[in-house]
């Protein structure tokens, strides 16, 4: 019977009149104007607080209430209100100390890797030097070689022996102080 009825109500209805639930098609208004879907009072000023007593007293408008004050909170509210400013302040503390210890760790890498570059340029400067002096000791070795160079080979024989200077006295003499003997450090038994 149900069904029947809904087929009933349906089928009065022209094609152009019906309208699915999930596609709603344009609506063409009854007037020339088109109807507010959801009808509101007009925008009013607010009035003061003893003004707006007596006003939505007499005109039965609505009234903008004020937001409770911290004092009106609950305890628990307030604790929690509490928490979560702390923990903005907490998490403010650590973004900045984040961004400090990025910051200085990306700067003594850097500083870390200019500073290697400089040792192993300097390594590199040491192997060549070291490089350079052999080949110029082995030039020196291949010249003194040579016969018409002037160089004489070492030999006992050509070795110049110095006799040393002789001992100069001091300047100033100092007193000398008695000695006093020292015993030897022996155990006096066992």
């Amino acid at each position: 019977m149900s069904t029947a009825f809904r087929s009933t109500t349906r089928s009065r209805r022209p094609s152009s009149a019906r309208r699915s639930p999930l596609y709603p098609g344009p609506t063409k208004p009854r007037s020339g104007r088109a109807a507010p879907k959801n009808p509101s009072p007009p925008l009013r000023a607010v009035p003061t607080s003893s003004a707006r007593t007596k006003a939505g007293a007499k005109a039965g408008a609505k009234t903008v209430r004020q937001l409770p004050t911290a004092r009106a909170f609950p305890l628990w509210l307030r604790v929690l209100i509490q928490a979560q400013r702390g923990s903005l302040v907490i998490a403010f503390v650590l973004v900045i100390a984040t961004l400090l210890v990025y910051g200085s760790t990306v700067y003594t890498q850097q500083l870390w890797s200019k500073e290697y570059r400089k040792l192993k340029t300097l390594q590199r400067n040491e192997r060549e030097m070291t490089a350079t002096s052999a080949s110029l000791e082995n030039q020196l070795a291949l010249q003194a070689e040579r016969p018409g160079s002037g160089l004489v080979p070492q030999t006992p024989e050509s070795t110049i022996f110095l006799q040393p200077a002789p001992q100069r006295q001091p300047l100033v003499t100092t007193p000398s102080l008695p000695k006093v003997e020292v015993a030897p450090n022996t155990p006096l038994g066992y």
